[in-house]
């Protein structure tokens, strides 16, 4: 065709954009693919002459929309940035509040900020004062141990009419607290204030420990006209050690700010990706798209369910029963509403008026907690700069920045030669972080390929076939020995071995300590040695869980035979050395290698993350190639990341044309922690329920009869070779039908180590509750509460415990022998009466967790001494699940009453783990299913059940027996 100028092919390149975007591919930028996209799809879509696609790319480089780099190209444009807070709701869908401070009949009550406010205001010129006075009716005094402290309290009328001071008492009474006037008002005898009148109340504050101790003192009046009213205060008695105050609040605690929802307009300035540290070999022959949400649906969600035309059809697939009719469309939903809520959840990280420092072609961010991964930026990620200064300016320039390195707290970022031309050593940038979506595409893809791949019977099984891969009967040669004496295990093992579940899964249903693990390591060496052409894949969710899985198998297969592929993304140091000889990682090459499909077919078992085999459902393995797919720790996984390890990987078991294949054999507990999610709608429709609850609670083939389990489909693991009958006997009772049995005393137990320690309060029980009456602290912009006071408490055991042995009954105890349990994993955020209920974030700042650690390795002159004190392991419920310790002690943080409606509300800690009902169980008979999980028995469950021999709960008894299980 003729030249054209550059504005044409700038206008044809604008059209392509568009072009790219309505065909959900506006984030493809290999330039090949593009390439092929513009010559074969839309130039052919037309008629007209167009250019060619390297007069177009040129046309929209010149001009500034698109920058090229290799084989790259990035595509400038606005873009109108908007986060959807699921969490949220308008004004208009709030209840207002009812306008006096008795609630109405059927009205709506008013809220608890509400209420408080109305109870400690003034009325009718009657104010009560205090030299302690800390503002909103809250009156707090120092205090220390043994020595009473008095407060005065004065009631002043500064009103035109006389009013009558009925009575003062508090509404319970509370043994560090006295009260007392001239008048006996604290005794019931009334008192009249004429205006301008006083009265004076002395409360006395005498606490004999540590801690917070709160009293609600209530002033009862009655005046000539009108109705008798009220006034409260709030009287909080603090008993503080000098670390408890080292400890506090770095700052003052700020609410979570609403200006997120405020949208912007943004392009975005390409930065400098790393050079890859990655040999990549294997096959990319399933393509992996995108799969972006759909803008409507963040639309609706921005705006209120209530507001939006489309929502009516949205829900009703949320609330349908998940089925292979809707597999696909349902899960897909609930991953864009995942996504939508994770995009604000990360904004928690954002930052304001940093600096950066320049390392050459780089700049260095300082991000305080990255070390933690808190955010969590791996090499490869990016964030995203801009200037503070064009904080208010439309467009806002991003600039993005590739992580090359993370080193400590420090993070080294390549931005475009456009910043780095501008930047000076005193210039502040608002850094906004991003996440990565490569696990969300693979789930997508993976519930897509699914149905198309023929998985139905596997994913909604209805019969097996009954037909054994062996020729005989099953006599193994047991790997494990101490497996011939577990009943449950051997006969879990020899149903997989033999394969008669098919096309069903096999499912492990294995409580704490119950040996789940080694059940499946050992299933997975009998398949290799009793079924020759077997091929392994060995999936978990996580690398340690996964790690696990390997170091077990070459205990006594082969390494020739087992190979771990792990991600690029993970650094090596963090590899077990004893992993190495078997890993994808490239000692002399320093790099992360993937091996072709043509060399991993070679080896009996491969073992990955769950994310990581989507890299080998891109392969494209012959069908039939892995004839068994193994998924432990499947209860942590949602179901479309457990569906990345069959779809594509695994073909169902046909009599014909795969009659040796399709075995998948899940392990996990449901009654243990759960997919830890951000969004509440996914959560409550259906991702929050793993592959194998799901199956467990609404499939007939896994249901529970009088008989039990039927072993053709499920064992329950039933012998706990970890814990001390007492640690275990409360959990067993609420959890697992008091079907658990602790395994035989041997010889030298080390479950029996603590019986006769000294600090026990009955000897031969080692389970210890020690109660606190702290305080709920939040700090600085963490919404996560921390507790002083227990703090203090778990310090003293810990000194305890690390102490010298052979002292009076006091055994051995190392720091690594020893764990640190605080429920704050998930944190919570309110904001007012528009906030519902709280957002969670797997990744938020550890507030108890981070304390604690502090004065162990940091402020305790003792503790900090001890050899190996680091090898003390401190961290939340989730870090500890999988994990057992000799000794563990669980800070429950929470500790104000006043805050339980709180906890009810946003389902906080250890009182609260939002839990919500699975999909509806199709129709059907009723049948037995597993006991149903309380709010918190999954936190609770796990918390419990990782210690052996000794455990130590610390918390207030008074708010923590609000629930009915913590009061068991």
């Amino acid at each position: 065709m003729p030249r054209c100028s550059v504005a044409e092919a700038r206008r044809c390149g604008e059209l392509f954009v568009q072009f790219l975007r309505d065909t959900g591919r506006e984030r493809e930028s290999r330039r090949d693919a593009l390439h092929a996209i513009y010559t074969q799809e839309f130039r052919a879509s037309t008629d007209a002459k167009m250019p060619n696609f390297s007069s177009v790319l040129f046309a929209l480089k010149v001009t500034r929309r698109a920058q090229v780099r290799q084989g790259s190209v990035r595509f400038k444009q606005k873009k109108r940035v908007v986060v959807a807070d699921q969490y949220w709701r308008p004004r208009a869908e709030a209840a207002p509040p009812a306008p006096s401070s008795t609630p109405q009949p059927g009205s709506v009550p008013r809220g608890r900020v509400a209420e408080r406010a109305e109870l400690v205001r003034g009325k009718r010129g009657v104010e009560i004062v205090s030299e302690h006075d800390e503002g909103e009716g809250s009156v707090r005094v120092e205090v220390r141990p043994g020595k009473a402290r008095t407060v005065t309290l004065r009631v002043h009328n500064g009103g035109g009419a006389p009013a009558t001071l009925l009575r003062c008492r508090p509404l319970r009474p509370q043994r560090e607290f006295s009260f007392w006037d001239a008048h006996g008002v604290t005794q019931g005898q009334a008192l009249l204030l004429p205006p301008g009148g006083s009265h004076t109340v002395q409360a006395r504050c005498l606490a004999t420990s540590h801690g917070c101790f709160l009293a609600t003192l209530v002033f009862e009046f009655s005046a000539e006209t009108g109705k008798p009213f009220t006034i409260g205060r709030f009287l909080a008695a603090v008993a503080e050690s000098p670390l408890a105050k080292e400890l506090g609040p770095v700052a003052p605690y700020e609410p979570y700010q609403a200006g997120l929802r405020r949208p912007r307009t943004v392009v975005t300035e390409e930065g400098l990706p790393p050079k890859s540290n990655l040999h990549n070999g294997l096959e990319r022959e399933v393509p992996l798209r995108a799969y972006p949400y759909p803008a409507s649906l963040k639309d609706a969600i921005a705006q209120g369910p209530s507001a939006s035309p489309g929502w009516a059809a949205t829900r009703s697939l949320l609330e349908a029963p998940l089925q292979p009719d809707n597999y696909q469309e349902k899960f897909q939903l609930l991953l864009h509403l995942e996504e939508i809520q994770m995009e604000v959840d990360i904004r928690r990280y954002d930052m304001q008026d940093v600096t950066m420092v320049q390392d050459r072609a780089l700049l260095v961010l300082d991000v305080p907690g990255v070390a933690e991964n808190r955010p969590s930026v791996l090499r490869g990620d990016h964030l995203l700069a801009s200037l503070s200064s064009e904080r208010e300016r439309s467009p806002l320039v991003l600039y993005k920045g590739y992580v090359h390195a993370v080193e400590l707290d420090k993070v080294k970022l390549g931005f475009s030669s456009k910043l780095q031309r501008m930047f000076l050593d005193d210039l502040r940038f608002d850094v906004t972080f991003t996440f990565n979506r490569l696990p969300l595409q693979v789930q997508h893809r993976a519930v897509a390929l699914a149905m198309q791949r023929g998985l139905a019977h596997v994913l909604f099984p209805s019969s097996s076939c009954r037909r054994s891969l062996l020729d005989g009967a099953f006599q193994p040669r047991w790997f494990d020995q101490k497996l011939q004496d577990n009943e449950e295990q051997c006969r879990a093992v020899t149903h997989i071995v033999m394969g008669t579940s098919r096309p069903a899964p096999y499912l492990i249903f294995g409580p704490p300590g119950t040996g789940k693990t080694v059940t499946i390591v050992e299933a997975i060496k009998q398949v290799c040695t009793c079924l020759q052409g077997s091929r392994v894949l060995a999936c978990a969710p996580s690398n340690s869980a996964a790690d696990l899985l390997c170091q077990n198998l070459l205990q006594d297969l082969p390494v020739q035979d087992v190979y771990r592929i792990v991600a690029s993304s993970r650094s090596p140091r963090e590899v077990p050395e004893d992993i190495w000889p078997c890993c994808n990682w490239d000692e002399d090459n320093q790099c992360y290698v993937y091996p072709s499909r043509r060399r991993l077919v070679q080896y009996r078992v491969l073992v990955t993350t769950l994310v990581t085999a989507g890299r080998l459902a891109s392969a494209n393995f012959p069908p039939g190639h892995f004839t068994h797919v193994f998924i432990d720790e499947c209860g942590q996984a949602a179901e479309p990341e457990s569906a990345v390890a069959v779809a594509g990987l695994l073909a169902a078991m046909d009599p014909e044309s795969n009659p040796g294949g399709g075995q998948l054999v899940l392990a996990g507990d449901p009654q243990q922690l759960g997919p830890v999610l951000r969004s509440p709608l996914a959560s409550q429709h259906g991702l929050g329920t793993s592959l194998l609850e799901r199956l467990m609670r609404h499939n007939p083939l896994y249901a529970k009869a009088d008989g039990g389990y039927d072993p053709c489909f499920v064992t329950k693991l039933l012998w706990n070779y970890r814990s001390h009958p007492a640690i275990l006997k409360v959990p067993n009772e609420l959890f697992y039908e008091s079907e658990l049995k602790a395994c035989g005393n041997r010889a030298h137990d080390v479950r029996d180590l603590y019986c006769s320690w000294p600090a026990l309060p009955r000897q031969g029980f080692p389970v210890v509750f020690h109660g606190v009456c702290g305080e709920d602290r939040r700090e600085a912009r963490s919404p996560s509460f921390f507790n002083t006071a227990e703090i203090d408490v778990v310090l003293r055991y810990l000194r305890e415990l690390l102490q010298s042995a052979d002292q009076g009954g006091r055994p051995a105890t190392s720091p690594s022998d020893i764990g640190v349990i605080s429920p704050y994993r998930k944190q919570v955020r309110v904001g007012g009466r528009r906030w519902r209920c709280p957002a969670v974030l797997r990744s938020n700042p550890l507030a108890q967790v981070e304390k604690i650690r502090r004065a162990v390795t940091v402020l305790d002159h003792d503790l900090r001494r001890v050899p190996n004190i680091q090898m003390l392991k401190v961290g939340s419920v989730e870090e500890f699940q999988g994990q057992e310790r000799r000794v563990v002690l669980i800070s429950t943080v929470r500790s104000c009453s006043a805050l339980l409606r709180l906890d009810d509300t946003f389902q906080l800690g250890f009182l609260k783990n939002p839990k919500v009902a699975p999909a509806p169980a199709p129709r059907g008979p009723a049948r037995a299913q597993p006991p149903s999980r309380s709010p918190l028995a999954q936190r609770l469950n796990v918390a419990l059940t990782r210690a052996e021999a000794l455990l130590i709960v610390v918390g207030n008894p008074a708010v923590l027996s609000k629930d009915p299980n913590w009061r068991r």
